[in-house]
């Protein structure tokens, strides 16, 4: 039987290759993704692992903000003193960090990470490129920040505390630039070094967060017991002594719950590309034995045993789903490996490796030979359920009229309904609930989808009926529509599986989409206006360049509206005066900006250049009213009072569907003669953050080029500077960046499904060689013999495609608003090109796959055919 199972292995080798396609590509899928796992975890390893490269022991005393337990605090000579102390140690660096504000050349304004070193600056793990430590008053900066900020050894940079009130910059010398750093938790931010002492003058408040030492003898688990002892008792609950290996793994583990998380959700993909593989590798062998009815019969007569039969079609899985397995193992190695080596070079990130791991291999050959003995079981049962002589006639086909038929159609049928209640339940939820809701939402539509995967026997190929009707006139078309349904179990299984990758590539698109339109009408009535420029206090960071050094404030005028209206993406821009504030601010003119709690801000301008300046869907407050921006005051207030210029307080009604920027609130049209014409007094101005600018951006620049520009057009600092366009980009970003990720992952299941629709028609022409031979010989030519194939392609991708379609929609609007339940307001969006592109890559994919077969049946003479058995 061993001899038969490599021979027809061999005799159907043509017929197995799209087998081996399918299941080369969902191994290759799940294989890619285990091995992206095992190295982002060895880049974290990598990454990690360069703060101690220079070290022997590790010591965290787990310590916030140099904060122990009873609120006692610890500087780094105290906590550097246990190892100075150990006869062992011949060198230790403690480190301190901290994100604070700096001046960097050309940069400006830059939010950094600064380190302060207390000890021998030799075990620190960024090398020095150039120049030396940092001394007294000096600092050093990783060469990539200095590069781009245009600073060299001897420039000055200013630098003060990210979160202090009262923000002091000062000079210090850059003594050398080190290399760039790889640890991934301070990627992006500019790194700084600076001594200990000189952290101290500036009172940065960086805490002490680790301590490396050198030792002459012995081993960090030798040192351990001791050091432990010694913090304790200095105070500290939980000190870790550990080795640099044992550091990294311990933050690679803890870094690594999110990589796990992404492991998981890549994983789920490819589940879903092994679905589709199953499904169409089910049907191909369904479709082989079926063409074999005659040669499996033969043998049964010949004595062969069930048991053998079944045995033999198993063997045959199994060689082609090791021979399948083996190749995407080497397709994956090398995409991730290959795609490892261009990040890494493209990007100049050479702490990012590929992490090589056995066990990923071992896995992928266990479920290529698992994929394809599922797969075949039910072919292989069904092919020796009859005996031999009733195995010369046509199987039952399960539809509708048959037992099984009626059974699946009951069940299919109640799973749909359950789920649509449930799904209705998971869109009619309100804010409290969204949790629950979307629980629903996402069972219920898992449960419908199952119905919806049953009823696959009666929907697609009642489909396909319903798509062929308007080919019904010509002789190819009628053909074609015959042909499709012909097996409508082959036809609803090869449909299914293309079923199942539209369905949640369209689902994805309209979510996506959805949300995306929903998210940005929230951000409207919150955020009206596109970028706020608010002056800036001089008293906030004293020394900073470019603040007044005048009383008070940074006073925007109209010629900087007219500055930041000229920049490259600003559709208008103008200054809106405030002219009215809550009562609060006059109490509180003299303090400085936001400290006083209920100070805010009153806007005022007339409806025509609001409406230039502020989102489109913004609705302004009636004549007579208010609007109220978010935080600015409760939303069950029903009146507002505010004071005007004149110093007389203003009580006015609140217009619920109006809005204004966060903190504030706005006034239009005849509102703005009823607060009179008085200018506000200076102090209560300024206290109130004074006038601004409303910019309203036309999106061909992205937010934070546009922030800088402002900034620098206007004499201000990023913290001037906010609206709804930073946030709306980041959001628009993060779900196009989602879409395309998903979608391509998704796109592997279509194109398997895709391959099983080639398949199956290629089985399905050599199946009917004598019937397209006899239409030959009754005068069907060779191109209506290639369209009629090219149209059952498309009829069954078709009929899928729409269906999926459809469904796609319905999951994707079910599942954005159960996710968007807090926001109110649902703006039902459709991605119609898109949708359309999916329609026309299923269908002409289809077409395409159906162009060898085609070829092959119209090239064989009808003599020869007709002579085929």
């Amino acid at each position: 039987m061993n001899t038969l199972v490599k021979a027809n292995v061999v005799a159907y080798r043509r017929r197995y290759v799209a087998v081996i396609a399918a299941i080369t590509i969902g191994v290759a899928f799940l294989t890619a993704t285990l091995y992206v796992g095992t190295s982002i975890k060895s880049t974290l390893g990598a990454s990690v692992g360069q703060t101690y490269s220079k070290s022997d022991v590790v010591v965290q005393p787990n310590v916030n903000m140099q904060e122990g337990d009873g609120g006692k605090t610890f500087s780094a000579k105290q906590l550097s003193k246990p190892l100075e102390d150990s006869s062992s140690v011949s060198q230790t660096l403690a480190l301190s960090s901290g994100m604070m504000s700096a001046e960097l050349g050309k940069l400006g304004t830059q939010t950094v990470l600064v380190t302060g070193l207390e000890g021998d600056a030799s075990l620190f793990g960024q090398e020095l490129t150039e120049g030396k430590d940092p001394g007294l008053n000096e600092i050093t900066v990783n060469k990539d920040a200095a590069t781009r900020a245009g600073l060299k050894v001897g420039d000055q940079v200013k630098i003060a505390s990210f979160g202090s009130t009262e923000k002091t910059f000062k000079s210090l010398t850059i003594s050398g630039l080190r290399a760039d750093p790889q640890d991934l938790s301070g990627a992006g931010y500019p790194a700084l070094q600076l001594t200990s002492q000189t952290a101290k003058d500036l009172k940065l408040g960086l805490g002490v967060n680790m301590l490396l030492a050198k030792i002459s003898s012995g081993s960090a688990a030798d040192l351990a017991p001791e050091l432990q002892e010694q913090y304790k008792a200095l105070g500290l609950l939980d000190p870790t002594v550990s080795s640099p290996q044992e550091a990294v793994s311990a933050t690679v583990a803890e870094l690594s719950g999110g990589t796990d998380m992404l492991t998981w959700v890549l994983g789920a993909f490819a589940g879903i590309a092994l679905v589709v593989t199953v499904i169409v590798v089910s049907n191909t062998f369904s479709v082989i034995l079926a063409q074999r009815t005659r040669e499996l019969a033969l043998l049964r007569t010949l004595g062969a045993r069930r048991g053998q039969i079944r045995r033999m079609v198993i063997g045959e899985a199994l060689i082609v789903g090791l021979i399948g397995g083996l190749v995407g193992l080497v397709l994956a190695l090398g995409v991730v490996w290959g795609g490892v080596a261009i990040v890494s070079s493209a990007f100049d990130l050479p702490y990012i490796t590929f992490g090589f791991a056995v066990w990923p291999l071992v896995v992928g050959v266990i479920v290529s030979l698992l994929v394809t003995v599922l797969a075949s079981a039910r072919p292989a049962m069904a092919a020796t359920r009859v005996s031999p002589l009733a195995a010369l006639r046509p199987q039952e086909t399960v539809t509708a009229r048959s037992s099984r038929g009626t059974t699946r159609i009951v069940i299919g049928l109640l799973l749909v309904i359950c789920g649509a209640v449930a799904m209705y339940f998971g869109v009619t939820g309100g804010e409290d609930t969204m949790a629950t809701s979307f629980a629903a939402a996402f069972i219920g539509g898992l449960l419908s989808f199952i119905g919806v995967l049953m009823l696959g026997t009666l929907l697609i190929p009642w489909t396909v009926r319903q798509m062929a009707r308007p080919f019904g006139a010509q002789v190819g078309g009628r053909l074609a529509g015959l042909n499709a349904l012909r097996h409508p179990q082959r036809t609803a299984a090869i449909g299914t599986a293309l079923l199942l990758g539209v369905t949640l590539v369209v689902m994805m698109m309209v979510g996506a989409t959805t949300a995306r339109s929903t998210l940005n009408a929230q951000l409207a009535k919150q955020y009206p206006v596109d970028l706020l420029v608010r002056g800036q206090s001089s008293g906030d960071i004293q020394g900073a360049p470019g603040a007044d050094t005048g009383a008070g404030k940074k006073t925007l005028n109209a010629q900087d509206a007219q500055k930041v209206a000229g920049l490259n993406g600003v559709d208008n821009a103008a200054l809106i005066k405030v002219v009215a504030t809550t009562p609060d601010c006059v109490a509180s003119a003299k303090a400085a900006r936001g400290s006083a709690a209920q100070c805010f801000p009153v806007y005022g301008a007339n409806q025509q250049i609001l409406d230039s300046v502020m989102t489109d869907s913004v609705v302004l407050p009636k004549s007579g009213s208010i609007a109220v921006g978010a935080n600015a005051a409760s939303s069950s207030e029903t009146e507002i009072t505010v004071v005007g210029g004149d110093g007389e307080k203003h009580v006015l009604p609140v217009d619920k569907d109006a809005s204004a920027p966060e903190g504030s609130f706005l006034v239009s049209g005849d509102t703005l003669a009823q607060l009179g014409t008085t200018e506000l007094p200076a102090k209560a101005l300024a206290a109130a953050g004074g006038d601004g600018i409303w910019a309203k951006a036309d999106d061909s620049v992205s937010a934070g080029e546009l922030v800088q520009s402002i900034v620098t057009a206007t004499n201000t600092d990023t913290n001037s500077v906010s609206g709804a366009l930073p946030i709306r980009q980041t959001a628009s970003t993060i779900i196009d960046t989602l879409l395309m990720v998903v979608s391509a992952l998704l796109a592997v299941a279509v194109v398997i499904a895709l391959i099983g629709v080639s398949n199956t028609l290629s089985l399905s022409v050599t199946e009917r060689t004598r019937e397209n031979s006899l239409l030959r010989a009754l005068g069907l030519t060779k191109r209506q013999l290639r369209r009629m194939l090219a149209l059952e392609a498309a009829l069954i991708a078709g009929a899928a495609a729409v269906l999926g379609i459809v469904l796609g929609s319905i999951y994707g609007l079910v599942g954005a608003r159960s996710a968007t339940l807090s926001m109110g307001g649902f703006v039902i969006s459709m991605p119609w090109l898109w949708i359309l592109v999916v329609l026309a890559i299923a269908v002409g994919a289809a077409v395409l796959a159906s162009v060898l077969p085609a070829r092959r049946a119209a090239k064989l003479s009808p003599v020869e055919g007709l002579a085929v058995e």
